[in-house]
This record gives structure tokens, C-alpha cells and sequence, in this order.
């Protein structure tokens, strides 16, 4: 039987990934890491190298520890070290670059850094379009709000807010408006998804991301407020997000259950040639929690040495496996 050891598994994100795992892959025995004696196998992503015990036995390690905003390569060493294929669900710029430096290296096991809705399913879906890249490529995220969340999430979420941008600006420094077929068009603003370019074909072409709500004056406070979210120090900021997270229940009545990802192919003048649309009618926290499952999946399904989702499932793969889960996958 392959194992699966999932670091953060009694997280918020993690507990998500685990239930979906038993449910896809009944054949595969799902373990979880963390500092505390109430995991399956006790391990510190920021001290991997005091836990090479806990990887024996383990085919895939699954990094969920958020916010991702520490050294990878320690931890990702420690599987390379021990033959484990490596997965994570990270989002941060200087996150997935250090992965990237240590996949250069071309290691004989996985180090697919990414995996989640942000940017893994951007990556899978772009690959509509290798054979005839667009200029480049604009996504957009809006999440429903009437939704559970996290401390650690809304945290996750505030922490680049009004900072600048690795190779594209300041984040939430303007907004603009996307329309969405039988919804009310939604504002995003510019936010770090991890990657500037994407890979298609031979070319490397350009990414800009966005992120906003369901409703447009959410996104229209985060974006008055980003000078204010900048200044903030770190510690305060966790303050305010577990403040936020507790009075959340009472803002989510106004909101939707609907969560919406798109991606859109633009050409020279900006307009968009081409799009694809993930719609969440309900249970859209799964829609991230996916993209690692199918990853381990395919890593599991033959050895392969992959650097990104992308390199393990199709877009037609990935829409199906969407579509059976209950989502809407529109494209045009």
C-alpha cells in the first residue's frame, strides 16, 4: 500500500486534502505530520532534518503548512534525501522560487511546488493554448463569502496586501471589473499568485493574477485600505486576521457560497481571445484542495520526476475530474 504523509494534516486546508484523498484514493494510506504527539508521525517542516525518521515508508510528502512564507529547500531536501516525492499547495512568490532552484537541480523524485487552485490550476488550463500562445495571460479568483474560512487563511490572504509585487507592481494598488456570465461582475485587484510567467510550449509568457470577493465593495475596502494593511506589522496583522475570522459568521448572510477562478488568453491590445471558468456553486475550499490530490495521484500512478501540476494532468483530465465533483467548467 503507498503512503501519503501530509504535513499540516490536521489544518484547516490539510483535514480538506486528507477527506478528499480517502475518498479518490480508498487505496492509499493517508498519514499527518506535525510538531504535535497527536499526528501519525511527529515532523517540523522548519527543522526537517531532526525527522528523516518520520519519511520512511512514504511515497509522497504533502506540504500544507501555511502561510508559505519560509525557506522550502530544507524540507524539500529532506525528501530528495530520503527518495520522497515532494508536493506542496504554496501561492508566495519567494516560496516557489527557492523550489524552483532546487528542482533545477533534477533530482529523480518530484518537487511539483504549487499544487492548489493558485497557480496550479492556471498552469493546467494554459495549456489550452501551447500550440498558439496568447500574448498573455490574465486569471482572476473571487472567493464567495458566505464560506467558512481560517485564522491562518484570512492571515495568508492580508499578508501581501499593499506590498510590492515580485516583477509586477504593488499589490491592490487599482482594480478593475470582470463580467461573468448569469453573475454580477466582480472587481479584482492585482495579487501574488506565485508565478509572472507561465511556461506554454516554447515561450514564456506573461501572468497577471487577481483576487476580490463575491461582493465589489469587499474588494473596493481591501483596496483603500492596502496603505494601511502595508504598514501593519506582522504580529498585529495575525491579531487582526483571528479577529476577523471570529467575527466573520456575521458577514457571511450577505454574501454567496459562489466561488469563481477564470482564465483568460489576451492578445497584444489586452482583449481576451479566449477564457476558461471554474464556477463553485458550493463547496468551493475544495476547488484548492483538489489540484494536490490529482498530483499525488499521478505520482503514485508511475515513478516520474514532475516540477508542476501541469506535468500531471491535462486540461481535459482536469475538467473532467472538476465536472465529476459536482463544479462548472465553461469555456469559450
Amino acid at each position: 500500500m503507498s503512503r501519503v504523509l501530509i504535513a499540516g494534516g490536521r489544518g484547516f486546508m490539510g483535514r480538506r486534502i486528507s477527506r478528499l484523498m480517502k475518498q479518490a484514493l480508498p487505496q492509499v494510506e493517508v498519514l499527518t505530520a506535525g510538531r504535535g504527539p497527536a499526528n501519525d508521525r511527529v515532523f517540523n517542516v522548519h527543522a526537517p532534518e531532526d525527522h528523516y525518521a518520520a519519511l520512511r515508508g512514504i511515497d509522497v510528502f504533502l506540504n500544507t503548512v501555511g502561510p508559505f512564507e519560509y525557506d522550502p529547500r530544507p524540507v524539500m531536501r529532506a525528501c530528495l534525501d530520503n527518495g520522497v516525492h515532494y508536493v506542496d499547495i504554496a501561492e508566495t512568490h519567494e516560496f516557489m522560487a527557492q523550489a524552483a532552484a532546487l528542482q533545477a537541480e533534477g533530482a529523480a523524485v518530484a518537487t511539483v511546488s504549487g499544487a492548489s487552485s493558485v497557480p496550479g490550476l492556471i498552469q493546467v488550463f494554459a495549456q489550452r493554448w501551447a500550440d498558439g500562445p496568447p500574448a498573455s495571460i490574465r486569471a482572476q479568483l473571487s472567493i464567495g463569502t458566505n464560506n467558512p474560512g481560517s485564522t491562518t487563511l484570512l492571515r495568508s490572504m492580508l499578508s501581501p496586501i499593499g506590498r510590492r509585487i515580485t516583477g509586477d507592481g504593488v499589490c491592490f494598488n487599482h482594480t478593475w471589473l470582470r463580467p461573468h456570465e448569469g453573475l454580477r461582475a466582480r472587481r479584482y485587484g492585482p495579487y501574488p499568485c506565485g508565478l509572472n510567467t507561465l511556461r506554454l510550449g516554447e515561450r514564456h509568457v506573461p501572468l497577471q493574477f487577481g483576487f476580490g470577493f463575491d461582493r465589489r465593495p469587499y474588494t473596493l475596502a481591501l483596496w483603500m485600505l492596502a496603505p494601511l494593511v502595508a504598514l501593519t506589522p506582522r504580529g498585529l496583522l495575525g491579531l487582526a486576521a483571528a479577529i476577523g475570522n471570529a467575527l466573520s459568521p456575521l458577514a457571511r448572510p450577505l454574501g454567496t457560497k459562489i466561488g469563481v477562478l477564470s482564465i483568460d488568453a489576451l492578445d497584444g491590445r489586452g482583449e481576451v481571445i479566449d477564457s476558461v471558468e471554474i464556477r463553485a456553486l458550493s463547496e468551493g475550499l475544495d476547488v484548492p484542495a483538489w489540484p494536490s490530490v490529482w498530483a499525488i495521484e499521478g505520482l503514485l500512478a508511475g515513478p516520474r520526476a514532475a516540477n508542476s501540476l501541469a506535468e500531471l494532468i491535462t486540461p481535459m483530465q482536469a475538467a473532467g475530474k472538476l465536472e465529476a465533483a459536482g463544479y462548472q467548467v465553461r469555456t469559450s
